[in-house]
């Protein structure tokens, strides 16, 4: 939870668009909205990700207070994912198969059987374990109009300005020299000469 504690690594994302007057109520409805819906074993996909309380993995009943403070948005991104053991699949699997050929008096499973087989294993196993839960705190500046997003890892990124966006119907740009550079306000010499720098790799030399 570094949003609150711990360590202090994080990404920045610019947010690119204009907040609405009311941007509160419009905000909370739509944070609601996409609100974490934990998965379930009968459930189609294998991950999914939602809003919660910043810090707070099973919060995800959001009040006013747990979103808003002072001019900050804070959030957490809630991911939960089946990891099911592959040995435990395999060995269930393998004796589903010869169960399902002795009922059925056959000694091969076509590709269609051996894949709803593997799907109701699947399930079977889902139900009796949980599934995979991680968090990642966000923190948006308003008056900044920057997000911190408390992870460097690039799947995570991308899900977060997926559902960002969906959310709040602005868009996240990624921290990089130009998109720093640009914000900073850089004049026409400037930025020509910026558009012109090439990257150089310095390799060492062997003593």
């Amino acid at each position: 939870m570094p949003a609150l504690r711990g360590s202090l690594t994080y990404a920045r994302f610019f947010v690119a668009g204009d907040v609405p007057e009311d941007f509160r109520e419009k905000y909370m409805r739509a944070i609601r909205l996409r609100a974490m819906k934990p998965i379930e074993p009968d459930d189609e996909e294998l991950e999914r990700s939602g809003w919660c309380k910043v810090g707070e993995p099973f919060e995800i009943e959001l009040r006013y207070e747990d979103v808003f403070y002072n001019e900050y948005v804070n959030l957490g991104l809630r991911t939960d994912k089946w990891r099911l053991p592959a040995s435990i699949l395999k060995q269930r699997l393998r004796e589903a198969e010869a169960a399902y050929l002795e009922k059925k008096g056959r000694e091969r499973l076509g590709r269609a059987e051996k894949t709803e087989l593997k799907e109701v294993v699947s399930r079977k196993l889902r139900k009796q374990t949980s599934p995979a839960t991680r968090m990642i705190d966000l923190s948006w500046s308003m008056n900044e109009g920057v997000v911190r997003f408390f992870s460097h890892a690039e799947k995570a990124g991308a899900q977060m300005m997926e559902i960002f966006t969906k959310t709040f119907g602005l868009r996240l740009v990624p921290e990089a020299p130009y998109t720093l550079a640009a914000r900073l306000g850089l004049s026409k010499a400037q930025e020509s000469t910026w558009e012109e720098l090439e990257m150089i790799l310095l390799e060492k030399e062997e003593a």
